[in-house]
């Protein structure tokens, strides 16, 4: 039921982190992978990587808060692999923190670029390009939207990245019933602090705030970068045929509370 065989799959941010992760659950279950990121080189590594695994992988070098570079991305995946059939949207960044009446405008703006609106860049042509593999004889779809914790509660002195957060789950949920008689599912997953370079330059920059991050889940941990792979590879298989619009926190019970 997870075997992703003849399926063709993008991952963004796939060059390291959670978007890493998925690409390598989604090879390793037979799928075609295209690793699409604005990191070139640790892009272009992941994807040798993934061949060198035995898995058919490329490339994509691109800026996806930039609508045409969104485009060109997809475009560049069908041109490959000949179809689209799975998608995991997992670029984003921390962007600025402190109190709201302190934030800067630019960084505001930078921030929901990178993490909602290449979500709807992607979606506008992911969406129109599993519709063609599917006319072409595809037996469906799967979108999911990485999200976050901060996007099911508050979270303090993150205004701008909580927000975004919760944008994609409204975004994933309206896409869901779009495009639900279709054969497109959209799906979401909302993980806790998981341990990625990301987080590691952010929030957990120092043993401080690693303990504070850690301290907010009931498992008093980080995930690993796996944990959210496996659930977005369910999300991605024939096993969840007909899950679609529903959010999934894997956050170590933080949003439990």
């Amino acid at each position: 039921m997870f075997d992703m065989t003849g399926k063709a799959a993008l991952v963004t941010g796939g060059a390291s982190g959670i978007g890493w992760a998925c690409a390598q659950a989604l090879a390793a279950a037979g799928a075609k992978v295209a690793v699409v990121d604005r990191d070139s080189d640790n892009g272009n590594k992941a994807a040798d990587a993934l061949a060198d695994a035995g898995a058919t992988a490329t490339f994509v070098d691109a800026e996806l808060s930039d609508p045409d570079q969104a485009q060109g991305a997809v475009e560049a995946v069908e041109s490959a692999f000949g179809r689209l059939d799975a998608a995991v949207n997992a670029a984003g960044i921390l962007g600025p923190t402190g109190p709201l009446h302190e934030l800067d405008r630019d960084a505001y703006r930078a921030a929901m670029a990178n993490n909602l609106d290449s979500v709807v860049w992607c979606l506008q042509h992911e969406i129109p390009a599993m519709l063609r593999t599917i006319d072409a004889g595809g037996d469906g779809g799967a979108i999911v939207n990485i999200s976050s914790s901060a996007g099911l509660v508050g979270f303090p002195t993150c205004p701008t990245y909580t927000a975004s957060k919760h944008a994609i789950l409204g975004l994933t949920r309206t896409a869901a019933i779009d495009y639900a008689t279709q054969g497109i599912r959209v799906n979401a997953i909302a993980p806790g602090g998981v341990d990625t370079p990301l987080i590691r330059a952010t929030t957990c920059a120092t043993p401080e705030g690693q303990a504070m991050i850690e301290g907010m889940h009931p498992m008093q941990r980080l995930a690993q970068p796996g944990e959210m792979a496996g659930l977005a590879l369910y999300l991605c298989s024939p096993a969840a045929s007909f899950v679609t619009g529903a959010v999934f926190p894997a956050d170590g019970g933080l949003t439990a509370r």
